[in-house]
């Protein structure tokens, strides 16, 4: 029992890791600020992050790795696919770090506006 409980803890490291490795990835943080209001499709974030400093190639390689990890999620609509911030990571965390540097951007949290409307019909229903 004590071992599943480390290696529990190992993979959670192991994550935590891959999910802050991908945040500090300048280009992978320009793809994400690009996408924090609203999904964009692929050509959208191209020209968000600059098509004089990486190929659309660069770009569809960098999606991938963050789809893979989970950290944006696409929609494919006709021919166009659209990705978004995950709903399974909050995003908070991004914003306040933004925050504490002065920088007040905005950032979608799909995860604190569930629960924050769940809080408000719990509230409510009383």
């Amino acid at each position: 029992m004590k071992i599943s409980k480390q290696l529990q803890v190992q993979e959670s490291e192991k994550n935590v890791m891959q999910f802050f490795s991908s945040l500090a990835d300048e280009t992978r943080l320009h793809i994400l600020l690009s996408i924090a209001e609203n999904p964009k499709a692929v050509n959208e974030i191209y020209n968000f992050v600059g098509r004089d400093k990486m190929t659309l190639s660069a770009i569809s390689h960098q999606l991938k790795q963050l789809s893979d990890q989970g950290i944006v999620i696409s929609e494919k609509k006709g021919k166009e696919k659209f990705f978004e911030l995950s709903d399974k990571f909050c995003w908070c965390i991004l914003r306040d770090a933004f925050k504490q540097f002065d920088n007040d951007i905005q950032i979608r949290c799909k995860k604190c506006e569930k629960i924050n409307h769940g809080a408000k019909k719990s509230r409510r229903d009383k």
